[in-house]
């Protein structure tokens, strides 16, 4: 008996999802990190035993997704740190951040150890990590991990600035407006608040509606729109203030 095609396409799709999870179809990244998500929140108590096997059998990206999800859970969390590292030596992008973030805090089953913190931010940079661009700039100014470096912080702010980092781009506003590790420039200055302002930070947005305000080293004033900022970063702070902490 032919079967309806709508029933047709639904058993499909329940064959796929079946063999995807018994290691008959080889589950692609969307789906393991659907998975993840499960297994983080525990939603579904086969997710953490269907991420072991996708990462014994060597996928990075579960091997990520299981170290988060152990990272959860105090009584495994010490596991997470050798599955970060096993994902992170694959060459997975946030599982070197993450690994990075695990050395610069002494988790997740690792020593603190700044030196390795540096490391492993340094691989995450390199593949167009922001937020991993950022640490290097913040260990570089204070010493952590490397002799403290003016020049070398300002440098990898202005990589997570080009890497889109918001709170990055206000920082180097300040290095360029105090000449702190580069040749103080206050256009350049100017131009980088202007961009973490459009970038949403909220410390961005107020202060360049209080350099409106008074017009600032360059004489510029407008009144209105400084009170628009000011309303714009009093939002911004309370809907999306946590994502720069």
């Amino acid at each position: 008996m032919a079967i309806k095609k709508p029933l047709a396409i639904t058993l499909l799709l329940l064959a796929a999802s079946l063999g995807a999870c018994t290691g008959e179809v080889a589950p692609d990244n969307a789906r393991i990190e659907s998975v993840g998500m499960l297994a983080l929140h525990g939603r579904q108590p086969g997710a953490i035993a269907q991420l072991q096997a996708w990462a014994a059998a060597g996928r990075p990206v579960a091997q990520r997704e299981l170290a988060l999800a152990l990272a959860s859970i105090p009584e495994q969390s010490a596991q997470a740190g050798a599955w970060l590292q096993k994902a992170a030596a694959a060459g997975d992008q946030e599982a070197r951040f993450q690994l990075a973030q695990a050395f610069y805090e002494g988790n997740l089953g690792l020593k603190l150890d700044q030196a390795q913190a540096w490391s492993w931010y340094e691989r995450a940079a390199a593949s167009g990590n922001a937020k991993a661009s950022f640490m290097l700039a913040r260990m570089a100014k204070y010493g952590e991990g490397v002799p403290r470096n003016l020049q070398l912080s300002a440098t990898w702010l202005l990589e997570a600035s080009k890497q889109g980092n918001a709170q990055a781009m206000f920082l180097l506003s300040n290095a360029y407006a105090a000449g702190e590790g580069v040749e103080q420039n206050p256009q350049l200055a100017r131009v980088w608040l202007e961009r973490s302002a459009e970038g949403d930070f909220p410390v961005a947005i107020q202060a360049l509606a209080m350099s409106l305000e008074s017009g600032g080293q360059d004489g510029e004033r407008d009144p209105v729109r400084a009170r628009h900022l000011i309303k714009e970063a009093t939002d911004e702070r309370s809907m999306r203030w946590n994502n720069y902490q």
